[in-house]
């Protein structure tokens, strides 16, 4: 299975040194262009018509309002008007704009030595049994999202009690016993009952991975 897709990326990811963050799902082209174009086309509209004189170059001012915004992020300070499809249509735009050709499958956006860094996520594509990443899926293109780097990680986390900031991998944990590498989770609620459901979803991205429930005992 080929880690690059011709023209966009099915997940991408900003991990945090503390390992919490975004995760985004694009589900074609179409959904990809459009997230990229809803941040560049308000920061582009002032370069529209003829240039002028001492005017920066619209690409540089187009990767500092870029490298801004997922700078807010990694910070913790995105406005909360913007809130995750925000962010998503700024990792769009920052992947559209970084590749000319192929994009991988797969990408991770990490702060690292003051700097933007954009790398393939090929430790995704591996599935080893446990979730390498946990997305709550409440916006249109993803949301939150809590990383493992190893199973006890994600053990630890699991066997913890559940907070209002990290609730997901806890539900996760105790339904699961297997998944792929990456799981988004849905949040609904009843209509009838009025009771909080989540709705859990494992993404193999073309690759064999179980999502296996836990045996109840």
């Amino acid at each position: 299975m080929s880690a690059a897709t011709a023209t966009f990326p099915e997940a991408v990811f900003l991990r945090r040194p503390d390992n919490t963050g975004y995760g985004f799902f694009f589900h074609g082209e179409e959904d990809f262009r459009h997230a990229a174009e809803s941040f560049t086309r308000p920061v582009l509209q002032s370069f529209v018509g003829e240039p002028v004189p001492g005017q920066p170059d619209p690409l540089d001012h187009l990767k500092v309002a870029i490298s801004t915004f997922l700078g807010q992020a990694f910070d913790k300070a995105v406005p909360d008007e913007a809130g995750a499809e925000g962010i998503s249509r700024a990792a769009a735009a920052c992947v559209r704009s970084t590749f000319s050709g192929a994009i991988p499958r797969i990408l991770v956006i990490e702060h690292k030595n003051g700097r933007l860094n954009l790398r393939p996520g090929i430790e995704f594509m591996r599935h080893p049994g446990h979730p390498l990443a946990i997305v709550v899926d409440a916006d249109a293109h993803g949301g939150e999202a809590r990383f493992f780097s190893t199973a006890e990680q994600y053990r630890d986390i699991g066997e913890s009690k559940p907070n209002p900031r990290c609730w997901l991998p806890q539900i996760v944990y105790r339904l699961y016993s297997r998944t792929p590498s990456v799981i988004a989770g849905k949040p609904s609620v009843d209509r009838q009952t009025g009771k909080h459901n989540v709705e859990c979803r494992g993404m193999s991205f073309g690759l064999k991975a179980p999502l296996e429930e836990r045996t109840v005992v």
